[in-house]
């Protein structure tokens, strides 16, 4: 197992990373940035859908030879804030508190509603992104990339406690509420879209379950029953999509989602659950989250901590899939699960000097560096350790 001093060690290496470099690198699904990869697509769904594909999956790393511009992605400004906003409850003397104001600065200024086309803050890859269900240009608002930004926000509120803050936060709101489709409504469920204008026949479930828990919170501080209301709801649509056997599959349809159960997004909705208990008080959904969580360590890893890709695909291991299972289990407080999955994560994810691998296969690895997607997570799941430890310590656990 590895020691708390060394977790810190590598923490505090990958945070002053990330600030050297001004949180600037490649993305997972950023093929497209490539001009040689825009002008050979002719603007044909397929062909952009296909470029992506093959620079994301690719051994080795093309973005360099393909003229990939690094650039600022939203979602990594957000996993930096609260790995930042975590060291602050670990009496550790750097400039973290500073660093995490830059950036939710910066997220507060590089909104994607500067054009007063949505109804509230938002936010979007700042790449192009080809998926089978839709195209979205750089900057193009997103429900998944709004919650994570707006929970940094919140996170930052609670431990900084700016107004601004929260005032964005709420704004995103508006956003998922109103500029993103409905795709279906009772009285009792809800669900929305991934995107604005989204035509399509199905729905991404772990950004359902992600807006609930998002809106849930921003209500609880605003005391707005109509947005718990609205939290409830969503949360109930993907609860009655949760399996038998505790699981969730990508999509509303499964003969869509592309793998049965993968790893990070379960871990996703599992901390959407925990997080819209411990907002509300409301325990209706206790027992899908803990068949899920059930789920999520039986089925997800190996004994040894190694994170699965999916329930039916062990390889390839992958970085976030290490660093999800971290943030999830810290957040449940099952510290000898959170600490396993960290101790094989480091071992084989871990280059030194605040940098983390891709991804590792039986006979090939890919040793490259995907900046949030690798260093942003894990120092997101580290963070989370940390502060859980420090948490036990205070109440005499440790």
């Amino acid at each position: 197992m590895i020691d708390i001093k060394e977790v810190e060690k590598i923490l505090s290496a990958t945070l002053d990373r990330a600030h050297l470099l001004g949180y600037m690198g490649y993305s997972k699904f950023d093929g497209l940035r490539s001009p040689l990869a825009r002008a050979l697509s002719f603007r044909f769904w397929p062909l952009r859908l296909l470029w992506t594909q093959i620079i994301m999956r690719s051994p080795v790393n093309l973005r360099l030879i393909l003229f990939v511009k690094k650039g600022i992605n939203p979602e990594g400004m957000a996993l930096f804030a609260r790995a930042n906003l975590e060291t602050l409850s670990m009496k550790i003397t750097r400039p973290f508190h500073e660093r995490a104001v830059i950036c939710l600065n910066w997220l507060i200024e590089n909104t994607s509603a500067d054009k007063g086309q949505y109804h509230g803050s938002c936010w979007g890859y700042h790449h192009p992104w080809q998926s089978t269900g839709f195209y979205q240009a750089a900057g193009y608002p997103n429900c998944y990339i709004t919650v994570i930004a707006g929970g940094a926000l919140l996170h930052g509120f609670r431990c900084l406690h700016k107004e601004d803050y929260l005032m964005t936060a709420r704004s995103a709101v508006d956003f998922i509420l109103y500029d993103l489709d409905v795709l279906y409504e009772t009285a009792e469920e809800k669900c929305i879209s991934y995107v604005p204008k989204m035509k399509t026949d199905f729905a991404v479930i772990n950004i359902n379950a992600q807006a609930a828990a998002f809106i849930a919170q921003v209500g609880a501080l605003t005391g707005e029953t109509f947005l718990l209301d609205q939290a409830r709801k969503l949360l109930s649509f993907v609860s009655r999509l949760q399996t038998s056997y505790g699981a969730w599959y990508y999509t509303t349809n499964p003969r869509q989602s592309l793998v049965a159960h993968d790893n990070y997004h379960t871990g996703m909705i599992l901390d959407a659950y925990l997080d819209y208990e411990n907002a509300t008080g409301d325990q209706r959904f206790r027992d899908h989250y803990e068949r899920g969580l059930e789920f999520y360590g039986k089925d997800l890893f190996l004994a040894s901590g190694a994170p699965k890709w999916a329930s039916d695909k062990i390889l390839p291991h992958d970085v976030h899939g290490s660093a999800q299972g971290i943030l999830t289990f810290a957040n449940a407080g099952e510290r000898e699960k959170a600490f396993r999955i960290a101790s094989w994560g480091l071992q084989n994810f871990y280059k030194g000097h605040g940098e983390f691998a891709y991804q590792k296969g039986r006979f090939l690895s890919k040793r490259f560096t995907l900046f949030h997607w690798c260093n942003g997570w894990m120092a997101r799941g580290l963070g989370a350790l940390l502060s859980m430890l420090r948490r036990m310590e205070d109440m005499g656990g440790l």
